[in-house]
């Protein structure tokens, strides 16, 4: 028989008993009382699987300590998963490239009762009048202690809601900001970049007046001149006169500092200076807790810090607990930033400021706040400046770039488009220059600010277990329902 006649009789061998195998019945048929059975098709084919033996798993009892830890660890867990999403996706969020970068600022915050802390807040003319530095300010002197406006100019040429000061005679003033026609000869400027010359003897009348809405500001107790030159200072509040006093010897180059403590809290003093000096500053502070400084230089771009001349500024951080600088600027640049080599330029230049103050002030945080949204009109229409997006976006990665952290305002007011809205608001938050907030906008930026702030607190304290009660295993034992969200502030509308 050939080949092929023998595979093809074996194939229909197997496939007549696969058939068979398929349609015989699982249980057998019985036939003259014969049960006949027939293996599967499955039987067949299927691979017989080995047996595994599996050991019973020991089971562990936790003690009611060991339990409430394992909980405790669950809701830790999930509720630092709900800080971390606020911290990666909100548009009100702190941009830093280390999430412990402000933990210094909060440490110093703690024990400001003890050591009073400094913090600046220089920017443009969003801040004038003490508009948004007074709402941060407040919040600030109310959780940590203080009291008092902290930095004011020896003449003060814009009005201020919680400080005045009245100076006679009138004196030789420089400013370091806005128009060139106000510039000295000179680049010495001191911290709040501006200086008055005194030739014989000048009198500063300092008042604060802080009302219901700023009650830490409506006294003070300790007063400062920071002045170059050599003269005295007398300051009298009520019955009271003393001498100020300064711990530097008079022939230091730099900046010096005079001050006195007063014998109680005061919402009025006046200084007698006598001698041949430049004033660059009077301070207005606590005897402890929290002060801040409003510094709103109208015109400026937030690039002239490094122009300053070092000897009367590096003393003054010295001396001074500064935990935190803030530099709130770019709005008088966005107009003129027409392409990316110039918002490239720009970016380099507040690169070297932020710089500057770390090495002014090295235990010092830096946070930089770039502009709000603003308006051009086209045509019978408002709209965004084009480039502000980008403008903002770069001062993003100078303050990344510089080890600075980073708020963007632009976007926490409503991103592209939110300018007009604030204008058309009812009430109105913004200006109908489409630039400037009104008061009342001002003081809604500013508390979004400050709710900012809260939360990376709270988070600090939450990474370094500062808040923890005491909880029973009990107390969490039938807890489904504990509330592990953190207060988490909203973008404005």
């Amino acid at each position: 028989m050939k080949a092929y006649k023998v595979v093809l009789f074996l194939l229909c061998i197997a496939l007549g008993l696969g058939l068979l195998a398929y349609y015989f019945p699982a249980d057998g048929i019985r036939v003259a009382g014969i049960d006949l059975r027939f293996p599967s098709l499955h039987g067949v084919l299927a691979k017989e699987e080995p047996v595994v033996e599996v050991e019973e798993p020991e089971i562990v009892e936790l003690s009611p300590e060991e339990l409430m830890a394992q909980r405790m660890e669950a809701l830790h867990a999930a509720r630092d998963s709900e800080y971390m999403a606020y911290c990666t996706q909100s548009p009100t969020r702190l941009f830093m490239s280390d999430i412990t970068y402000l933990d210094p600022l909060f440490e110093a915050l703690e024990g400001a009762r003890q050591r009073p802390v400094r913090i600046l807040h220089y920017g443009d003319s969003q801040l004038e009048g003490d508009r948004m530095t007074g709402v941060l300010r407040e919040h600030l002197q109310d959780v940590y202690g203080g009291s008092g406006v902290g930095l004011l100019p020896a003449v003060q040429t814009i009005g201020m809601a919680t400080a005045t000061v009245r100076t006679t005679p009138a004196l030789q003033h420089y400013m370091y900001f806005g128009s060139s026609d106000f510039h000295a000869p000179h680049k010495r400027y001191g911290p709040l970049a501006q200086v008055a010359e005194v030739d014989t003897a000048a009198t500063f009348v300092v008042s604060v007046h802080g009302g219901s809405t700023y009650s830490h500001c409506r006294s003070f107790s300790r007063v400062s001149v920071a002045m170059k030159g050599s003269g005295e200072f007398t300051v009298r509040y009520g019955e009271h006169e003393q001498e100020m006093t300064c711990p530097y010897d008079s022939t230091y180059p730099g900046l010096r500092l005079y001050s006195a403590t007063l014998a109680r809290a005061t919402s009025q003093v006046t200084i007698e200076a006598r001698g041949q000096m430049e004033v660059y500053a009077i301070m207005a502070d606590g005897s402890a807790g929290v002060q801040v400084d409003n510094i709103a230089m109208r015109g400026c771009s937030g690039t002239i810090f490094t122009s300053i001349e070092r000897a009367t500024l590096a003393p003054f951080f010295q001396q001074q607990n500064v935990a935190l600088v803030i530099l709130q600027f770019g709005g008088n640049s966005v107009p003129y930033l027409k392409d990316s080599k110039g918002i490239s330029a720009y970016k380099r230049q507040l690169m070297a400021q932020i710089n500057l103050f770390h090495r002014l002030s090295p235990q010092a945080r830096i946070l930089l706040i770039g502009p709000s949204d603003m308006a051009m009109a086209e045509g019978e229409e408002w709209k965004t400046y084009p480039r502000l997006p980008e403008v903002v976006d770069s001062l993003r990665e100078a303050a990344l770039e510089s080890g600075a952290a980073f708020w963007d305002m632009f976007r926490a007011m409503g991103g592209r488009g939110s300018m007009v809205k604030w204008v058309n608001a009812n009430p109105q938050l913004a200006g109908e220059d489409y630039i400037h907030f009104t008061p009342r906008g001002a003081r809604h930026m500013s508390e979004l600010l400050c709710k900012t702030f809260d939360f990376y607190h709270e988070y600090y304290r939450f990474r370094h277990h500062l808040d923890e009660e005491e909880t029973t295993a009990d107390s969490l034992k039938n807890d489904t329902s504990q509330n592990i969200s953190p207060a988490v502030p909203s973008a404005a509308r």
